[in-house]
């Protein structure tokens, strides 16, 4: 069984494509202006084969890139000034070798962790480019952080 992104979009179920031949996808999210963001893989929703963290726009799928890692590559929200967040896996490509980014401009940067922990991601943005997720220890407990100004927190200032 394969797992398509698609969008709606005029009315009527548009497929998205997913990267280099990928043969599943899933689109997480999409902006006021038309962009959608997701990922692409193998068995999407099944197993942490998520190989490609993708921005749809314009009719075109590009890659986001990743922190060296094969797996965990997600985008899952985008804000309408275009600013992308997920998680991207890192190169030791265990269950928790990824961390939470935020893309912009090309440019992907790694949001870290909370002190203490091993993993992250990020599941949301706002206008402000404030970024809500988790954060994990070794033994996978989360904690909800608040990223904004370049610093991750536990509470908000």
């Amino acid at each position: 069984m394969q797992a398509k992104p698609v969008i709606w979009r005029n009315g009527n179920v548009q497929e998205l494509p997913t990267f280099g031949g990928d043969p599943d996808g899933q689109a997480s999210a999409i902006n006021e202006i038309g962009q959608a963001v997701g990922t692409s893989g193998l068995c999407i929703g099944i197993a942490p084969d998520q190989h490609h963290a993708l921005l749809w726009q314009d009719g075109t799928v590009t890659d986001l890139g990743n922190f060296g890692g094969i797996d965990h590559n997600v985008a899952f929200d985008i804000n309408n000034q275009g600013q992308v967040v997920g998680s991207s896996g890192l190169p030791a490509n265990t269950d928790l070798s990824f961390h939470a980014f935020l893309w912009q401009n090309g440019v992907m940067t790694d949001l870290g962790t909370l002190p203490g922990d091993v993993a992250s991601l990020a599941e949301g943005i706002n206008s402000k480019g404030q970024v809500v997720g988790g954060s994990f220890d070794k033994n996978g407990n989360n904690r909800a952080f608040l990223w904004q100004n370049g610093v991750m927190r536990t509470s908000i200032p």
